[in-house]
């Protein structure tokens, strides 16, 4: 047993004292104590009750047809992967058999590098405009007054969005309590009724990351199945049902049929928690080439807002976390530099501008293969609705499918 700094403790169970006071000398007392004091990172501000696995995903269908993302290329190409099981408005502490969306968060760690996939067990949000996010999540967390679970917060702002419809029917169904991690999809295999979530709540705070955690640790695996749907440029710019670029909205599979592209099995718990888990950093903007993002403001302004949070709770260098990493990629020679805790080479000798004319390795070189394919945009600069098609849909066919 030592100190950080190496330092060989004798007796790790007293501190340095003088007739039972202790003195500030005392190094190995002062590092302890002031460790602990600083163990906390910032918790998310959403997603922050969670728990994880490792595990992998493998390609069950050739994608190149359609996409050019090298680990979807090739039927039996496997892919590492991290996946972060979570509630999504609740603290860190709160039971995880509660009422609540459950987020589903995938690390891809591609030979492109690092793909981020980030879900709900929902089909549809609850806002389409991303001005209003931290308002949904904010109604659904405690009443700022007395710091109480305060469901009429919620009930009031759904009211008020009538495009959150859908989402509300899964909210308030049993949807909104499945029965662990092991069951979950979208929609929920099996799901705890009102009553059952309740009593859960208190038999066992930890339900969810338990089940997980003791599936796996027993020698078991689960494996779900992915699904894509598909949909022209030219199909889309035809169809006048609803925007299919609101996230209020689901697609319906008898327009827009379910297309199995290959599974995930999760087979391996985290060796610590705070380093594998609570470490971790997602976003939806951390793509690799041949695939980029779709017209939803939201989706658009969440590339922006998850990796602005994750600088913010880890710091401008959390890239450098392990299980941040790319370790997969051909190539790593990011454009960043310097920051707090910068502990890889930094660059090395190599100018900290580009383009420069001393020093481009190969590897360093732009690859205009990955460049995004072009997109025309035109349209109106104003504090307006997005939707194309104000139209909607009744929420018992959707939630019927």
């Amino acid at each position: 047993m030592t100190s950080v700094n190496g330092y060989r403790i004798g007796d790790a169970l007293h501190c340095l004292n003088i007739n039972g006071y202790p003195v500030v000398s005392d190094g190995i007392l002062m590092e302890k104590q002031q460790t602990f004091n600083r163990s906390k990172i910032v918790e998310r501000a959403v997603h922050a009750c969670g728990s994880g696995a490792f595990g992998y995903f493998e390609c069950t269908q050739d994608m190149t047809p359609y996409c050019k993302a090298t680990f979807l290329s090739e039927v039996g190409k496997q892919t590492p992967i991290l996946c972060r099981f979570s509630t999504v408005t609740y603290g860190r502490e709160f039971p995880d058999s509660a009422r609540n969306p459950r987020g589903l968060a995938l690390k891809f760690y591609t030979d492109d590098g690092n793909y981020d996939v980030l879900c709900v067990n929902f089909p549809a949000f609850f806002v389409r405009d991303p001005t209003q996010g931290p308002d949904v999540i904010r109604s659904q967390q405690r009443n700022p007054h007395n710091f109480r679970v305060n469901f009429d917060a919620v009930f009031d702002f759904m009211s008020l969005v009538p495009e959150s419809m859908l989402a509300n029917t899964w909210f308030w169904s049993d949807h909104g309590t499945p029965v662990g991690r092991l069951k979950l999809t979208a929609p929920s295999e099996k799901n705890f009724s009102n009553p059952e979530a309740i009593r859960m709540m208190g038999e066992d705070p930890d339900y969810a990351k338990r089940d997980l955690w003791q599936h796996i640790d027993n020698g078991g695996n689960s494996e779900w199945k992915c699904y894509v749907q598909m949909a022209t440029e030219q199909e889309l710019g035809k169809f006048t049902k609803y925007d299919p670029f609101d996230a209020t909205k689901a697609w319906m599979e008898e327009d827009f049929p379910l297309r199995e592209f290959g599974r995930f099995i999760v087979d391996r718990n985290p060796e610590n928690y705070h380093r594998d888990v609570e470490q971790v950093a997602f976003s939806p903007g951390s793509l690799v080439p041949g695939i980029e993002t779709s017209p939803d403001p939201l989706l658009q302004f969440r590339c922006f807002l998850y990796r602005d949070a994750q600088l913010y709770r880890l710091g401008v260098n959390f890239h450098q976390i392990p299980v941040n990493c790319p370790f997969m990629t051909k190539q790593f020679h990011p454009l960043s530099r310097d920051g707090k805790l910068r502990t890889d080479s930094n660059g090395g000798v190599e100018p900290n501008y580009n383009p420069n004319s001393f020093s481009m390795p190969p590897h360093a070189r732009p690859d205009l293969s990955c460049n995004e394919v072009p997109q025309a945009v035109n349209g109106w600069l104003a504090r307006q609705s997005h939707s194309k098609h104000e139209t909607q849909l009744n929420p018992d066919a959707e939630y019927q499918q």
